[in-house]
């Protein structure tokens, strides 16, 4: 018996990272995609990302990793040092991705902007940019929205990714705004290598690709660092205490961001003291949203993703990761609507029940990263530094404080799939399955799959994810 299709027309609110990856995987299912851009240009503000390898497995699918080429970077090691310079912790990254059978990249936002934008309109996707939306309509069958100029949308399904300030999630539910759960914030600068070169202490840090991060206890807060654009821009990001509550960017910080790093390792102090004006250096605050009781509206024509519905604080580099999984997730599921085995409210319920506890667990494990990384100097201090030794020393562990490294979040995290998530989610949901196997004679597929399956293809002479050829 033939399925009949169904035309799907999507709009999605947001051209950031995380939309514009939606739109991607959202075309390739087969909708008609809209994406509704309230800047009058495209692009990304900020400086450099980490394309964990949950997330590079979608750059090498949707042929994004060719147009962006060689701005993707691939670092060598990660090291964990104390304020003065002391290290502390390291882990091999050619270890990890090899476990996670894909790449872990570093890139300026604007490359991989850039080349998510190219591959979207490659495949269809109608950006349009200076269209602000005003106004969201949601209590009819379709959904509507209106822009700041008077046009009006209508779709089966408007995807809200339009960040923390999310016009979306405000419309559905008033009051939800992202709030600073610290006086925790952040700067981001970039220094050029060329400038680096110059400094006979400073330039032992680019001598090849790595990526740092220095962790103070006095005063509370840590630096990380790593290369982009090709290998020749330094990238860093700051984190620090501020003593009032910020809700926006503030600018003009570039003074205070010197005299906090002045007397950390003098490698990294010395490479602060080289940010001068052109970066337009700001003052980030780090905003949570939620977690919210639903990322849905009552009818199931607007569904919520990325920052609009789950932002958090950025010490596992996840925001936009996580982003680009919900993207990744929702083309999985609505591909399945469009072929007439599920319906568009099935569709969208199966994703908010897989993947708010996925968001959820993320946001907690980014702001416990961060937890650790400012600890004050002291015995939990040392404590953490002890777990972090035998990575140090190369030595087998189960366990460490390096969670970018630690073996529990290698397998939860970087290897995890959202679009194979999405297919087990599916085919148990259509079997009439309830997402966990039952208890049963015999070994079920996820229990072989976690435990047997993740390395017989290399067996078979195939591989378990991408060819890691460079490591």
């Amino acid at each position: 018996m033939t399925r009949q299709t169904h035309d799907l027309r999507i709009l999605i609110v947001g051209a950031g990272l995380g939309g514009v990856a939606g739109s991607i995987a959202m075309a390739k299912a087969g909708c008609k995609v809209t994406l509704l851009e309230a800047a009058e240009e495209l692009g990304e503000i900020g400086a450099g990302i980490q394309v964990t390898p949950n997330v590079s497995r979608f750059l090498i699918k949707w042929g994004v990793d060719k147009v962006i080429g060689k701005n993707l970077v691939e670092f060598e090691e990660l090291n964990l040092y104390r304020k003065d310079g002391t290290k502390v912790g390291y882990s091999k990254i050619a270890s990890i991705c090899e476990q996670a059978g894909y790449p872990w990249w570093v890139v300026h936002r604007a490359h991989l902007h850039d080349g998510l934008v190219a591959v979207a309109r490659q495949h269809g996707v109608d950006i349009r940019v200076n269209s602000k939306v005003d106004k969201l309509e949601h209590h009819e069958k379709e959904a509507k929205v209106t822009t700041w100029d008077g046009k009006v949308y209508t779709a089966d399904l408007v995807v809200g990714s339009d960040g923390v300030k999310s016009i979306c999630r405000n419309t559905l539910f008033p009051g939800s705004d992202p709030v600073c759960p610290t006086p925790n914030y952040a700067y981001r600068a970039v220094v050029p290598y060329s400038k680096i070169r110059e400094d006979p202490i400073a330039k032992e840090l680019i001598e090849k690709p790595t990526q740092d991060v220095w962790m103070s206890g006095n005063p509370r807060g840590y630096i990380i660092s790593y290369p982009i654009c090709g290998g020749e821009v330094f990238n860093m990001v700051i984190s620090h205490h501020h003593d009032k509550p910020m809700d926006q960017w503030e600018p003009d910080v570039l003074p205070t961001l010197k005299e906090w790093s002045k007397d950390f390792d003098p490698r990294i102090a010395r490479i602060c003291q080289m940010v001068d004006e052109t970066n337009e250096t700001k003052r980030w605050p780090l905003l949570v949203t939620g977690p919210l009781e639903t990322w849905l509206s009552p009818r199931r024509n607007v569904v919520l993703m990325g920052d609009a519905a789950h932002s958090m604080v950025n010490h596992m580099a996840q925001g936009a990761a996580t982003a680009i999984e919900d993207g990744a997730w929702l083309g999985q599921v609505l591909r399945e609507v469009v072929q007439g085995r599920l319906t568009l409210s099935e569709a969208l319920e199966l994703y908010e029940r897989t993947r708010m506890p996925k968001a959820a667990e993320k946001q907690q494990i980014s702001f416990l990263n961060g937890a650790l990384w400012h600890l004050p100097n002291g015995p939990e201090q040392e404590a953490r530094d002890r777990t972090l030794r035998a990575g140090l020393e190369g030595k087998p562990f189960i366990r460490s404080a390096n969670l970018l490294g630690d073996p529990q979040v290698v397998l939860s995290m970087w290897c995890y799939d959202a679009e194979e998530d999405a297919d087990t989610t599916i085919r148990l949901y259509l079997e009439g399955r309830e997402e966990a196997d039952p208890i049963a004679p015999g070994i079920t597929k996820r229990a072989a799959d976690k435990y047997l399956n993740w390395f017989k293809a290399d067996a078979a002479g195939g591989t378990t994810g991408h060819e890691m050829s460079k490591l």
